[in-house]
């Protein structure tokens, strides 16, 4: 009774059923199949009747090689008791879904599904995709490809269509591509790998995913299907920076220089010679966690000048001291940095230095050369006032002279004591600032009236002023200021500051010196001369610097001047700057912090005793001709 319900069931099945038995030759190979029976959907498939294939033998009209795979088909299903295949039926014009079955023996029952053509077309997005797309039956027969895939191949539609990868690929290509969908269809997953191959006699690189074609209607699995991505020049790109990689390792390896590379919280790499340099691991130091442990493991960092931030987008290049338990090292720092596409910063590269030795032989070389100076400057300063003296001493007798030898004579010792002069104040200046340099410079300051002391000056060299047809004129806000400051100090300060104005300044020019006292103590030595070039500005404080202009006189002098006068601002804690602009003048602009000497005596300069050695202002404006 059961059996004759199930009979009944697969009779008026829709899909197709065939019971057959396998025939085989003598040495064991298929040969065909003896038809059992099939029910009524099997002769509305194949346009049979029953009566015309029940007992019969089918051969198959197919080759060799397509009844070795059948056979293989047969082969799987008594050895799993099932087995599928896809198979395009040639004679209906139909893609079916076979499902075998072995019972006893060489018995099947076999199950035919129709699928749609369609099933095995790939979608018109992957058709016309920039990667390459296949689709591949369960036997490795190429049923779709899209137009990259052919491009890739180089051969027609026509010809990639029914082949399988060893008819297209050479051998090892083929073999490893069937390995690949075996897996996918044994495992029914998916599969990702990336390959090397050579095509049109060039080496490609690809990013391949394979995964199971299923039928979405039969949920049964059809073949399998791909895509690769090209990934040649990322691979080329990829390949180069491991190899920059590697030389960058290699260099930072070998350097005695310290390679840091940091955002702007911890370390990323510290080359090998931070541990030679620093006498820790940096990892013990815990820069990698933050990079402030670099600070706070040195007792005292000294830097130059005010370090750039991190979030600074210009190239910082800094010279900085560090001291750990008594030691002292030197250390140059330059850090370029890494910006991402949106011009952020995101890394730091840098470059530290040990130049410890350079700054200690540095340092000796300039204390030599200083020496050196001092020494010369001793030398020529004996002779000048020698000269000097001698002048003075025939000055005594020229007047005995008749007239016209005494202008004769005059006219040539004038231009000998006035060029003796210079050369008196080149050499004091040049001692002047050789002290400076080694720190033996005199600076004595004592309580005062600053205000007294400028208009004193002011009105000592109101004749020289005048004879160069030029007004001097002195202004403040306060009647007297006391403050501490050297006397002599700002006698060398002023005397150059308004001696420039004198040889920089236009014929009837103004010379205006204001003193304002307010929180601090302003001294403003202003003239309506030929200016200072806006690019000059910042250098003008320069040792030996001078202003070129095709305004200016012959007698610049030597650019010592200036770099004098800063530095003795700066012994007084002060500063100076200056405004200036071609065609209508400079004004030189000091500030001295308002300080004074507590139980200090306080010293006032009167006109009468100030400036009283005329050879003091001779000097100073020796290099001023009228």
């Amino acid at each position: 009774m059961e059996q004759n319900i199930y009979r009944a069931m697969i009779e008026d099945s829709p899909m197709a059923y065939m019971h057959a038995k396998l025939v085989r030759e003598t040495n064991g190979a298929y040969l065909g199949l003896i038809v059992r029976d099939v029910n009524k959907s099997f002769e509305r498939f194949f346009e049979v009747r029953k009566n015309d294939v029940i007992n019969k033998l089918i051969i198959n009209e197919l080759s060799l090689k397509e009844k070795k795979e059948w056979g293989m088909c047969f082969e799987k299903a008594i050895n799993e008791k099932k087995s599928t295949v896809v198979k395009y039926i040639s004679h209906i014009d139909l893609y079916l879904n076979i499902e075998i079955y072995n019972t006893d023996n060489d018995e099947f029952h076999i199950r035919f599904n129709k699928l749609s053509k369609q099933s095995f077309k790939l979608s018109s997005i992957l058709r016309k995709s920039p990667i390459h797309a296949w689709i591949k039956d369960r036997e490795g027969v190429y049923l779709d490809v899209n137009d990259k895939y052919i491009e890739l191949i180089n051969l027609p539609y026509e010809e990639i269509i029914g082949r399988k990868d060893y008819e297209l690929f050479e051998k090892h290509i083929a073999d490893k591509f069937e390995r690949q969908d075996n897996k996918v269809l044994k495992e029914n997953s998916l599969y990702t790998c990336e390959d090397v191959e050579f095509f049109n006699g060039k080496k490609r690189h690809f990013e391949t995913a394979k995964w199971p074609y299923t039928d979405e209607k039969n949920k049964c699995i059809l073949g399998t299907m791909g895509i690769s991505m090209e990934i040649t020049d990322k691979v080329i790109l990829r390949e180069s920076i491991e190899k920059n990689e590697r030389m960058f390792l290699e260099i930072a390896n070998n350097l005695d220089d310290t390679i840091v590379v940091m955002d702007e919280k911890k370390a990323i790499y510290i080359s090998p010679s931070f541990e030679k340099i620093y006498g820790i691991n940096p990892e013990e130091m815990g820069v990698y966690e933050d990079i402030n442990n670099w600070y706070e493991y040195w007792d005292e960092v000294v830097f130059e000048k005010t370090p750039k931030g991190y979030n600074s987008k210009d190239i910082s290049i800094d010279k900085l001291k560090v001291i750990k338990d008594g030691k002292e090292k030197w250390l140059w720092c330059k850090f370029v940095p890494i910006f991402n596409e949106n011009g952020n910063i995101v890394k730091k590269i840098g470059i530290v230095s040990d130049v410890t030795k350079s700054k200690k032989m540095a340092h000796e070389l300039e204390s030599l050369r200083m020496d050196f100076f001092e020494n010369l400057s001793h030398e020529l300063r004996a002779p000048i006032n020698l000269i000097l003296s001698s002048l003075q001493v025939i000055g005594i007798k020229i007047d005995k002279l008749d007239e016209e030898n005494f202008n004769y004579f005059y006219k040539y010792l004038d231009r000998i004591h006035q060029n003796g002069l210079r050369m008196l104040k080149f050499v004091n200046n040049l001692i002047d600032t050789t002290k400076l340099d080694l720190g033996h410079f005199s600076y004595n300051p004592q309580n005062g009236d600053i205000v007294s002391c400028v208009e004193n000056i002011c009105m000592s060299i109101r004749e020289f002023v005048n004879n160069d047809e030029m007004n001097i004129i002195f202004d403040t806000n306060v009647e007297e200021k006391i403050i501490a400051f050297d006397q002599d100090n700002i006698e060398r300060i002023l005397l150059n500051l308004i001696s420039n104005a004198i040889k920089f300044n236009k014929p009837d020019g103004v010379i205006e010196v204001i003193v304002n006292c307010n929180d601090d103590i302003q001294i403003i030595v202003k003239d309506n001369g030929i200016g200072i070039p806006n690019d000059k500005l910042e250098s003008i404080f320069g040792r030996f610097e001078q202003v070129k202009n095709k305004f200016e006189k012959e007698q610049a002098g030597s650019g010592i001047g200036l770099s004098l006068v800063k530095s003795l601002v700066e012994k007084h804690n002060g500063s100076i700057h200056v405004k200036s602009e071609i065609g209508k003048g400079s004004e030189f602009i000091i500030n001295f912090p308002d300080v004074f000497i507590e139980n200090g005596e306080k010293h006032i300069y009167s006109h009468n005793d100030y400036l009283n050695n005329i050879v003091s202002m001779e000097v100073e404006f020796s290099d001023i001709y009228t």
